[in-house]
């Protein structure tokens, strides 16, 4: 897979919650109503009625249509002024975006693809860094399902494994495109486990086939330096409206 695929793969993605094709677009703002943003978000468990992308060249606002008339009186403003104002009424949730560029790690020392018969492990793991959590009924087939297509990796340390990347089901594009999720135990943080773990993830999705792909918390600096060390570049910054039932 190249970096153009990989490029061509993770704008594809994002296009499908903005509504519009992303890979072509000119400098400006662009507002695109759209029914797809009333529908909730299989693996994410809420819809995304609002959606703002913005990079140093365009945004897109997409928007479901119960919230046009609102969000399009902003047009008025200019892309920043748009974005606060959208902000502040709804809450939205910031965040940061990213590109796989190439591989910046090439040496994954105790990490490996992790095997469905390492269950026994990875609930150990998830115990650990989940304490209030509850795998009865769900872990073992979410694992089992993941691990059988090579989704998941870990950081073995004296038969323990203290990093994992988790692959979580995709909205769009499955088996096309795959977010990695990294969890460390605490105490183990900073020795360089994470990016290891985090390099191989990517690195065996791209031999199958599949795009990496990351996206986190403008807030969480160290997973955006951490996405940076292994070979991620930043793409764009995400506005979400996160709207759950009830």
């Amino acid at each position: 897979m190249t970096s153009q695929m990989i490029q061509t793969i993770t704008e594809d993605y994002y296009s499908r919650f903005c509504s519009i094709g992303l890979s072509n677009l000119k400098p400006g703002t662009y507002f695109v109503c759209s029914e797809a943003r009333d529908e909730k978000l299989k693996g994410f468990g809420c819809k995304y009625p609002i959606y703002i992308l913005a990079n140093d060249v365009w945004c897109v606002a997409a928007y479901s249509p119960r919230y046009r008339e609102w969000v399009e009186q902003q047009k008025l403003y200019g892309r920043d002024k748009m974005i606060a104002a959208i902000s502040e009424k709804f809450k939205l949730k910031k965040k940061k975006l990213m590109l796989f560029e190439k591989e910046a790690v090439t040496r994954f020392g105790g990490a490996k693809v992790l095997s469905t018969a390492e269950y026994p492990l990875y609930e150990s793991f998830f115990r650990k860094v989940s304490p209030g959590g509850n795998p009865s009924g769900w872990l073992y087939e979410y694992f089992t399902e993941k691990a059988a297509k090579g989704y998941f990796t870990g950081y073995l340390l004296s038969n323990k494994l203290v990093s994992v990347c988790d692959a979580p089901d995709m909205p769009y594009m499955e088996g096309q495109i795959q977010h990695t999720g990294i969890s460390t135990l605490k105490e183990e943080r900073r020795k360089g486990y994470a990016a290891c773990t985090a390099a191989l993830a990517a690195h065996h999705l791209i031999e199958i086939g599949i795009c990496p792909q990351w996206e986190c918390s403008a807030e969480n600096i160290a997973s955006i330096m951490l996405a940076k060390s292994i070979g991620y570049k930043e793409y764009g910054d995400a506005y979400i409206f996160e709207e759950w039932d009830g």
